[in-house]
């Protein structure tokens, strides 16, 4: 009775099937999530259903020792933590539908992830090598062309994937493309993307080779993808030859990998070129909201250290306009210091060892260095 009066009692459907339960939710989530969402959650489907075997049946799944056994074994596998987070979230979801994870929900421990405390972007030199690779790549190429648009506009891989022809308006006078709901992460995800120069020039290299490969429509894909590589016999494609307009490509992982390692990037993940975007943007004093304008949702953790990259790149210039007009700190009985590493004090507080700045000259002020993104300002005597 317990039991029932707080919603833990099962449900006809405990004595399902893996695979039939999965099917029935899978047709729940269709309408409900992005096409991309979908196709995640399909694909954590089918690896459930391969190791814990279609005919289980959803009451000898609600078991602790069986999940934690299923974590152990794709660990072993190499697999993240994260991913195999996100893989048990679904099989909840399938087990809540039978009432059956109320009861050990619990008692389930998701694994630990370990999160970089900081973003990984590109460095100025990464970065005019991944641009002077890309120009020397070949017309049929995708991932040199990709990861330039998404260097230039932090666009995730998925959503450059998804585009279709009719996204793109690069012969405007203000070029730009649209990110559609159904092709991104969230709802903040669906954004007018503003194109540079780069992002021109790298959308310009995909619609050509859309064009060479039989999109030309607005509606058409702008990476249609390979029949020849839809291997699955369950798949519709399968068996078919050339490329399909109506359907994006999938992955570009081979491509990518060979392009990084010409590049000189081999550590690099392809979304770190997401990254470099807004750290670029940030250093050169955009405002994080336009900055998340510009790429969709970020997280609160990311929005903190945006925030405090654009914080200094802003006080970097205001230090900048200060020392380029050295009369007007004089009036004050100031003087510029020429850059934005350091302050200089005349007294000896907090303990600090100050060197003099004349050795022969007692009374010339003393400078204390403190963190890079401080102003210097030489107080005179």
């Amino acid at each position: 009775m317990g039991e029932i009066e707080t919603g833990r009692s099962p449900n006809d459907m405990r004595g399902w099937s893996l695979q039939n339960a999965s099917a029935f939710w899978l047709d729940h989530r269709r309408l409900r999530v992005s096409q991309g969402t979908f196709k995640a959650e399909s694909s954590v489907v089918r690896n459930l259903v391969r190791i814990f075997g279609c005919d289980a049946t959803l009451t000898s799944l609600a078991d602790v020792r069986r999940i934690r056994s299923y974590q152990d074994a794709r660990l072993k596998a190499n697999i993240s933590p994260k991913t195999v987070n996100n893989e048990m979230q679904v099989l909840a979801s399938i087990l809540q539908l039978a009432e059956l994870w109320q009861r050990i929900g619990h008692r389930y421990k998701p694994l630990l992830v370990v999160k970089s405390d900081l973003p990984d972007a590109l460095t100025q030199e990464e970065s005019i090598r991944l641009l002077t690779t890309a120009a020397n790549s070949i017309p049929h190429a995708v991932a040199p062309y990709a990861a330039a648009l998404a260097f230039a506009t932090g666009m995730r891989s998925g959503e450059i994937k998804r585009l279709r022809l009719g996204d793109l308006h690069y012969e405007s006078a203000h070029p730009f493309l649209y990110v559609r709901r159904a092709t991104t992460k969230t709802d903040a995800g669906a954004r007018r993307v503003v194109l540079d120069g780069i992002a021109v020039w790298a959308a310009r290299k995909l619609v050509a080779r859309a064009h060479l490969l039989g999109s030309r429509f607005p509606e058409d894909c702008l990476l249609p993808t390979d029949r020849a590589r839809h291997t699955r016999p369950t798949d519709p494609l399968h068996g078919a030859s050339g490329y399909d307009p109506a359907n994006p490509q999938a992955s570009w992982e081979t491509e990518w990998q060979k392009f990084r390692s010409v590049v000189g990037i081999d550590h690099r993940r392809f979304h770190d070129l997401r990254h470099s975007y807004i750290s670029r943007a940030a250093e050169a004093g955009v405002p994080v909201a336009v900055i998340q304008a510009q790429v969709g949702h970020l997280s609160a953790q990311m929005v903190a250290w945006y925030t405090h990259i654009s914080e200094r790149a802003q006080f970097k210039a205001a230090c900048q306009i200060e020392d380029s007009s050295p009369e007007l700190l004089r009036i004050l009985g100031l003087s510029a210091a020429g850059s934005a590493i350091g302050i200089t004090e005349t007294t000896k507080q907090s303990g600090t060892t100050a060197t003099a700045a004349n050795a022969g000259d007692s009374s010339r002020p003393s400078r204390v260095v403190i963190p890079r993104w401080r102003c210097r300002v030489r107080m005179s005597a």
